[in-house]
């Protein structure tokens, strides 16, 4: 087959499958029926040992058909605690982080490489000399969607230790921010549903304090990573510079 028409043919399967499972969770009954709860009562069916495998591998194959990692996360969080949580929930995402990472790069790199030409080369240089860095500051700031970066990456030549350790790194601190929140009032939710009354509670206050800790501190960090990136502080690229004659 012609190369180009091989490429097409691999970046429509990739849009097939994101589109595919977008489909799925938004518009089939079996899709809405899969819900915190719903998960909690599978995983609850399984004996000890099981229901650990079995949450890994869930979030693992639903990180990669683009399942929101909250509605899993939530399960882990009530079932097991906010440490095992925290474990589990590691582990499931970055395996899932990998398995997308390997699905974008088998069907769609061909033909951004195409599509872009000269510009994705200069992109890929840029990548490949501050590719860990980068990507550690996008993990640590909770503004990016998981699932997308997962893809986008994919279509980088991102050397795969930088995108693992990055991946490993960056979603730790957030992950158990989410683990603590979701097992302190996560019980609480599923049984009376959410009430405003629980931001008040003073075993919340805590979780609440430690996520709003972890926005800042990954706003902060990748402040100083491309602080030591660029060479420049960020904050001054916007300041205007003054002349003497």
């Amino acid at each position: 087959m012609n190369p180009r028409y091989l490429a097409l043919v691999k970046i429509l399967l990739l849009l097939a499958f994101v589109a595919g499972a977008v489909w799925f969770f938004r518009f089939t009954e079996t899709g809405q029926a899969i819900t915190p709860a719903s998960v909690l009562d599978y995983l609850r069916s399984f004996d000890l040992v099981a229901s650990r495998l079995a949450y890994i591998g869930i979030y693992i194959v639903g990180t990669m058909i683009l399942v929101p990692g909250t509605l899993l996360s939530f399960a882990g969080a009530v079932l097991f605690g906010v440490y095992e949580g925290t474990l589990y929930t590691w582990i499931g995402a970055t395996l899932g982080a990998i398995g997308a990472f390997y699905v974008a790069k088998l069907l769609g790199r061909d033909f951004v490489e195409r599509l872009l030409g000269g510009r994705f080369q200069a992109f890929e240089r840029r990548i490949r000399e501050h590719g860990f860095n980068g990507l550690l500051i996008i993990r640590l700031t909770p503004l990016f969607p998981f699932n997308g970066i997962n893809f986008g990456c994919g279509l980088t030549s991102i050397r795969f230790r930088d995108y693992v350790l990055a991946t490993a790194i960056g979603i730790l601190p957030g992950t158990f921010a989410y683990q603590y929140v979701f097992a302190t009032v996560g019980q609480k939710i599923l049984e009376e549903g959410f009430r405003v009354e629980y931001l008040w509670d003073p075993a919340l206050l805590l979780p609440l304090a430690l996520f709003a800790a972890f926005i800042v501190l990954g706003k902060w960090l990748a402040r100083r990573l491309r602080k030591d990136m660029t060479g420049q502080d960020p904050s001054s690229a916007n300041r205007p510079s003054s002349t003497h004659n």
